[in-house]
Protein backbone atom coordinates (compact mmCIF):
# COMPACT_ATOMS: atom_id res chain seq x y z
CA UNK A 1 0.00 0.00 0.00
CA UNK A 2 1.45 3.27 -1.04
CA UNK A 3 1.66 6.03 1.60
CA UNK A 4 -0.49 8.22 -0.39
CA UNK A 5 -3.53 5.17 -0.33
CA UNK A 6 -3.08 4.61 3.12
CA UNK A 7 -3.05 8.29 4.32
CA UNK A 8 -6.32 8.47 2.48
CA UNK A 9 -7.38 5.67 4.04
CA UNK A 10 -7.17 6.85 7.44
CA UNK A 11 -9.13 9.94 6.77
CA UNK A 12 -11.67 8.46 4.92
CA UNK A 13 -12.10 4.69 7.90
CA UNK A 14 -15.15 6.64 9.68
CA UNK A 15 -17.08 6.84 6.32
CA UNK A 16 -15.77 3.31 5.00
CA UNK A 17 -19.76 1.99 5.37
CA UNK A 18 -20.85 4.62 2.75
CA UNK A 19 -17.46 5.38 0.77
CA UNK A 20 -16.17 1.56 0.31
CA UNK A 21 -19.23 1.15 -2.22
CA UNK A 22 -18.52 4.02 -3.79
CA UNK A 23 -14.74 3.43 -4.62
CA UNK A 24 -14.99 0.05 -5.58
CA UNK A 25 -17.30 0.92 -8.29
CA UNK A 26 -14.89 3.89 -9.55
CA UNK A 27 -12.48 1.31 -9.74
CA UNK A 28 -14.51 -0.90 -12.02
CA UNK A 29 -14.67 2.06 -14.58
CA UNK A 30 -18.50 2.54 -13.34
CA UNK A 31 -18.38 6.28 -12.09
CA UNK A 32 -16.52 7.93 -14.99
CA UNK A 33 -16.83 11.33 -15.17
CA UNK A 34 -18.79 13.90 -12.58
CA UNK A 35 -21.78 12.74 -10.65
CA UNK A 36 -24.29 14.32 -8.77
CA UNK A 37 -24.83 12.98 -5.03
CA UNK A 38 -27.95 11.71 -5.50
CA UNK A 39 -26.69 9.87 -8.64
CA UNK A 40 -23.67 8.15 -6.41
CA UNK A 41 -26.33 7.40 -3.87
CA UNK A 42 -28.06 5.56 -6.09
CA UNK A 43 -25.24 3.66 -7.84
CA UNK A 44 -24.54 2.40 -4.46
CA UNK A 45 -27.64 1.35 -3.03
CA UNK A 46 -27.97 4.01 -0.58
CA UNK A 47 -31.67 5.77 0.15
CA UNK A 48 -32.60 8.76 0.10
CA UNK A 49 -32.59 9.05 3.83
CA UNK A 50 -28.83 8.80 3.97
CA UNK A 51 -28.20 11.12 1.22
CA UNK A 52 -26.63 13.76 4.32
CA UNK A 53 -24.37 10.65 4.92
CA UNK A 54 -23.40 10.41 1.80
CA UNK A 55 -22.83 14.27 1.47
CA UNK A 56 -20.63 14.39 4.45
CA UNK A 57 -18.45 11.37 3.19
CA UNK A 58 -17.64 13.05 -0.25
CA UNK A 59 -16.83 15.65 1.50
CA UNK A 60 -14.64 14.12 3.95
CA UNK A 61 -13.28 12.65 0.00
CA UNK A 62 -12.70 16.05 -0.98
CA UNK A 63 -10.76 16.57 1.69
CA UNK A 64 -8.66 14.01 1.56
CA UNK A 65 -7.65 14.64 -2.21
CA UNK A 66 -9.24 11.22 -3.67
CA UNK A 67 -12.29 13.60 -4.98
CA UNK A 68 -12.98 16.87 -6.03
CA UNK A 69 -16.32 19.17 -6.75
CA UNK A 70 -16.87 21.21 -9.62
CA UNK A 71 -20.47 22.75 -9.69
CA UNK A 72 -21.98 20.59 -7.57
CA UNK A 73 -21.08 17.50 -8.72
CA UNK A 74 -18.34 15.17 -7.60
CA UNK A 75 -15.38 13.21 -9.67
CA UNK A 76 -12.71 11.16 -8.44
CA UNK A 77 -8.86 12.51 -8.61
CA UNK A 78 -7.63 9.11 -7.93
CA UNK A 79 -6.68 6.36 -10.80
CA UNK A 80 -9.24 3.38 -11.30
CA UNK A 81 -6.93 1.18 -9.84
CA UNK A 82 -5.80 3.40 -6.56
CA UNK A 83 -9.67 3.88 -6.49
CA UNK A 84 -10.50 -0.32 -6.25
CA UNK A 85 -7.46 -0.65 -3.56
CA UNK A 86 -8.89 2.17 -1.60
CA UNK A 87 -12.28 0.63 -1.88
CA UNK A 88 -11.22 -2.76 -0.99
CA UNK A 89 -9.62 -1.26 1.78
CA UNK A 90 -12.65 0.71 3.29
CA UNK A 91 -15.36 -2.26 3.13
CA UNK A 92 -12.70 -4.14 4.41
CA UNK A 93 -12.48 -1.93 7.56
CA UNK A 94 -16.55 -1.29 7.31
CA UNK A 95 -16.91 -5.33 7.55
CA UNK A 96 -14.35 -5.58 10.59
CA UNK A 97 -16.47 -2.56 12.59
CA UNK A 98 -19.83 -4.43 11.51
CA UNK A 99 -19.12 -8.09 12.22
CA UNK A 100 -15.84 -8.10 14.21
CA UNK A 101 -15.18 -4.89 16.50
CA UNK A 102 -16.40 -5.06 19.98
CA UNK A 103 -16.07 -1.58 21.71
CA UNK A 104 -14.17 -1.34 24.95
CA UNK A 105 -16.91 0.01 26.83
CA UNK A 106 -20.07 -1.21 26.34
CA UNK A 107 -23.28 0.92 27.88
CA UNK A 108 -27.06 -0.15 27.80
CA UNK A 109 -30.14 2.00 28.87
CA UNK A 110 -31.36 -0.10 32.42
CA UNK A 111 -35.37 0.95 33.61
CA UNK A 112 -37.49 0.36 35.95
CA UNK A 113 -41.15 1.63 34.50
CA UNK A 114 -43.94 2.25 37.03
CA UNK A 115 -47.04 0.33 37.25
CA UNK A 116 -50.08 0.30 34.70
CA UNK A 117 -51.93 2.47 34.24
CA UNK A 118 -48.63 5.00 33.84
CA UNK A 119 -48.94 8.01 31.83
CA UNK A 120 -44.79 8.39 31.70
CA UNK A 121 -45.30 4.47 30.17
CA UNK A 122 -47.87 5.19 28.24
CA UNK A 123 -46.06 7.97 26.43
CA UNK A 124 -42.83 5.97 26.32
CA UNK A 125 -44.10 3.04 24.50
CA UNK A 126 -46.38 5.48 22.00
CA UNK A 127 -42.77 6.30 20.97
CA UNK A 128 -40.81 4.78 18.03
CA UNK A 129 -38.74 2.25 19.30
CA UNK A 130 -41.23 2.27 22.92
CA UNK A 131 -39.40 0.11 25.41
CA UNK A 132 -37.43 -2.10 22.98
CA UNK A 133 -34.10 -2.82 23.89
CA UNK A 134 -33.95 -1.47 27.55
CA UNK A 135 -33.19 -3.80 30.01
CA UNK A 136 -35.40 -4.42 32.95
CA UNK A 137 -33.34 -3.36 36.32
CA UNK A 138 -34.51 -6.54 38.35
CA UNK A 139 -34.06 -9.17 35.10
CA UNK A 140 -30.52 -7.77 34.57
CA UNK A 141 -29.36 -7.77 38.12
CA UNK A 142 -30.45 -11.40 38.13
CA UNK A 143 -28.44 -12.26 35.63
CA UNK A 144 -25.60 -10.37 36.44
CA UNK A 145 -25.51 -12.16 39.43
CA UNK A 146 -25.43 -15.73 37.16
CA UNK A 147 -22.76 -14.43 35.81
CA UNK A 148 -20.48 -13.97 38.76
CA UNK A 149 -17.20 -15.85 38.98
CA UNK A 150 -15.17 -14.23 41.49
CA UNK A 151 -17.72 -11.63 43.32
CA UNK A 152 -20.43 -9.50 43.86
CA UNK A 153 -20.92 -6.23 45.49
CA UNK A 154 -24.09 -4.75 46.18
CA UNK A 155 -23.93 -0.65 47.22
CA UNK A 156 -27.39 0.74 48.62
CA UNK A 157 -27.72 3.09 50.84
CA UNK A 158 -31.58 2.14 51.62
CA UNK A 159 -32.62 -0.94 51.93
CA UNK A 160 -36.78 -2.16 53.16
CA UNK A 161 -38.42 -5.27 53.47
CA UNK A 162 -38.40 -6.40 49.84
CA UNK A 163 -35.17 -5.35 48.83
CA UNK A 164 -33.55 -7.24 51.87
CA UNK A 165 -35.00 -10.71 50.08
CA UNK A 166 -33.92 -9.28 46.71
CA UNK A 167 -30.29 -8.71 48.33
CA UNK A 168 -30.50 -12.58 49.67
CA UNK A 169 -31.66 -13.46 46.41
CA UNK A 170 -29.23 -11.66 44.36
CA UNK A 171 -26.24 -13.31 46.52
CA UNK A 172 -27.99 -16.67 46.44
CA UNK A 173 -27.66 -16.70 42.96
CA UNK A 174 -24.44 -16.40 43.13
CA UNK A 175 -21.77 -19.35 42.27
CA UNK A 176 -20.12 -20.98 45.82
CA UNK A 177 -17.22 -19.45 45.30
CA UNK A 178 -18.37 -15.78 44.24
CA UNK A 179 -17.13 -13.13 47.15
CA UNK A 180 -20.02 -11.96 48.29
CA UNK A 181 -20.08 -7.99 49.77
CA UNK A 182 -22.55 -5.49 50.88
CA UNK A 183 -21.94 -1.83 51.29
CA UNK A 184 -24.32 0.58 53.26
CA UNK A 185 -24.40 3.07 55.30
CA UNK A 186 -25.40 4.05 58.84
CA UNK A 187 -25.01 1.23 60.27
CA UNK A 188 -27.20 -2.09 59.11
CA UNK A 189 -30.13 -1.30 58.01
CA UNK A 190 -33.40 -2.99 59.86
CA UNK A 191 -34.87 -5.00 56.93
CA UNK A 192 -31.88 -6.64 56.85
CA UNK A 193 -30.95 -7.32 60.78
CA UNK A 194 -34.15 -10.17 60.43
CA UNK A 195 -32.22 -11.85 57.64
CA UNK A 196 -29.03 -12.21 59.23
CA UNK A 197 -29.09 -15.86 59.39
CA UNK A 198 -29.58 -15.68 55.71
CA UNK A 199 -26.46 -13.64 54.86
CA UNK A 200 -24.17 -14.92 57.33
CA UNK A 201 -24.90 -18.59 55.43
CA UNK A 202 -23.67 -16.86 52.26
CA UNK A 203 -20.72 -15.35 53.78
CA UNK A 204 -21.72 -11.95 52.12
CA UNK A 205 -19.40 -9.36 54.41
CA UNK A 206 -20.94 -6.16 55.01
CA UNK A 207 -19.39 -2.47 55.30
CA UNK A 208 -20.71 0.58 56.65
CA UNK A 209 -19.36 3.86 54.53
CA UNK A 210 -19.95 6.87 57.03
CA UNK A 211 -16.71 8.25 57.87
CA UNK A 212 -16.97 11.13 60.85
CA UNK A 213 -14.73 13.79 59.59
CA UNK A 214 -12.09 15.34 61.64
CA UNK A 215 -12.60 18.74 63.07
CA UNK A 216 -15.99 18.65 61.92
CA UNK A 217 -19.75 17.40 62.74
CA UNK A 218 -19.80 16.08 59.56
CA UNK A 219 -19.16 13.15 57.65
CA UNK A 220 -18.44 11.01 54.24
CA UNK A 221 -21.14 8.72 53.28
CA UNK A 222 -22.49 7.99 49.50
CA UNK A 223 -25.90 8.28 47.81
CA UNK A 224 -24.82 6.17 44.68
CA UNK A 225 -26.45 3.10 43.91
CA UNK A 226 -24.15 0.42 42.13
CA UNK A 227 -24.16 -3.53 41.64
CA UNK A 228 -20.81 -4.78 40.57
CA UNK A 229 -19.61 -8.70 38.90
CA UNK A 230 -15.88 -9.07 39.21
CA UNK A 231 -14.16 -6.31 37.31
CA UNK A 232 -15.74 -6.10 34.08
CA UNK A 233 -19.62 -5.54 34.79
CA UNK A 234 -21.66 -3.11 36.94
CA UNK A 235 -24.92 -1.88 36.73
CA UNK A 236 -24.87 1.90 37.88
CA UNK A 237 -28.14 3.89 38.46
CA UNK A 238 -31.23 5.11 40.67
CA UNK A 239 -32.15 2.08 42.26
CA UNK A 240 -32.20 1.64 45.59
CA UNK A 241 -32.78 -1.87 47.41
CA UNK A 242 -36.44 -1.13 48.23
CA UNK A 243 -40.01 -2.32 46.85
CA UNK A 244 -40.85 1.30 45.20
CA UNK A 245 -37.31 1.16 43.62
CA UNK A 246 -38.47 -1.83 41.54
CA UNK A 247 -42.28 -2.11 41.62
CA UNK A 248 -43.26 1.10 41.43
CA UNK A 249 -41.10 4.05 40.81
CA UNK A 250 -39.32 5.32 37.35
CA UNK A 251 -35.66 4.13 37.73
CA UNK A 252 -32.97 4.56 35.45
CA UNK A 253 -29.16 3.79 34.87
CA UNK A 254 -26.55 2.24 33.08
CA UNK A 255 -25.68 -1.35 32.46
CA UNK A 256 -21.14 -0.65 31.86
CA UNK A 257 -18.75 -3.57 30.44
CA UNK A 258 -15.16 -2.49 29.93
CA UNK A 259 -12.97 -0.32 31.16
CA UNK A 260 -15.64 1.77 32.29
CA UNK A 261 -16.71 -1.09 34.82
CA UNK A 262 -13.18 -1.42 35.50
CA UNK A 263 -13.05 2.18 36.98
CA UNK A 264 -16.31 1.62 38.70
CA UNK A 265 -14.52 -1.42 39.99
CA UNK A 266 -11.75 0.47 42.00
CA UNK A 267 -14.13 3.41 42.98
CA UNK A 268 -16.04 0.43 44.91
CA UNK A 269 -12.55 -1.41 46.17
CA UNK A 270 -11.54 2.11 47.77
CA UNK A 271 -15.02 2.64 49.27
CA UNK A 272 -14.54 -1.46 50.76
CA UNK A 273 -11.17 -0.25 52.27
CA UNK A 274 -12.03 2.92 54.26
CA UNK A 275 -15.21 1.32 55.20
CA UNK A 276 -15.74 -0.32 58.88
CA UNK A 277 -16.73 -4.08 58.93
CA UNK A 278 -20.03 -4.87 60.19
CA UNK A 279 -20.63 -8.21 62.28
CA UNK A 280 -23.13 -10.66 61.58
Amino acid sequence: MSREIEGIFLQLAPHASVLGGVFELAGQGRLDGSHSSREIARLVGVGAARLPDIVDALTAAESSGAMEQVSGAWRFTLGMQECYRLGLLLKGAALYRERVHRDLDRVHVVLSKPPRPSRFVTELEGTLEGAWGLLATSDLLGEMAGRAERRMTIMTPFVDANGASRIVQLFGATKEAVERELIVRDGMPSALVELTRALRKLGVKVFDFRLPRTGSGESETFHAKVVRIDDRECYVGSSNMTRWSFDYSLELGFHVSGKAAAQVSRILDAVVNVSSPLAL
